[in-house]
């Protein structure tokens, strides 16, 4: 999403989990795979403090950084395997978030199963999106 010491810096993959840890969508935004046990590292977390409303937005797992935000009960998860501006992470899970309730209507585990292909084209457009204001700059 920007340039840091002449590495370019940017999410991995981004991850919607439900309230039960269950992962209903899973965007990868690069070339290097980010593997779904991120998401049962996450969740032990989750168990460990009683609620994901407890846990930091940005956490260090062993193998990557973990941006999160909880949306009336849905989880928003970004990755990423370098540092990054933790603001910049958080603010792409909200706008991402905005845009999928907007498409949406609301935020539930139903909604986003039964639009799981709007859900992650609207996932996918607008990591384009980030990508063309990336590149303005």
């Amino acid at each position: 999403l920007t340039e840091s010491q002449g590495h370019r810096v940017m999410l991995q993959c981004i991850f919607i989990l439900s309230d039960s840890g269950e992962v209903m969508l899973e965007k990868q935004l690069t070339g290097h795979r980010v593997d779904r046990s991120i998401c049962d590292w996450f969740w032990d977390q989750v168990i460990a403090q009683g609620d994901s409303s407890q846990l930091p937005p940005v956490m260090a797992s062993p193998t990557h950084y973990i941006f999160h935000l909880v949306r009336d009960g849905i989880i928003f998860l970004a990755c990423a395997q370098v540092e990054m501006p933790p603001l910049m992470a958080i603010e792409f899970l909200c706008r991402a978030a905005d845009v999928i309730s907007d498409y949406l209507g609301g935020l539930n585990e139903d909604l986003i199963k039964d639009n799981f292909v709007i859900v992650y084209e609207s996932s996918r457009c607008y990591s384009v999106i980030c990508a063309m204001e990336d590149n303005r700059k």
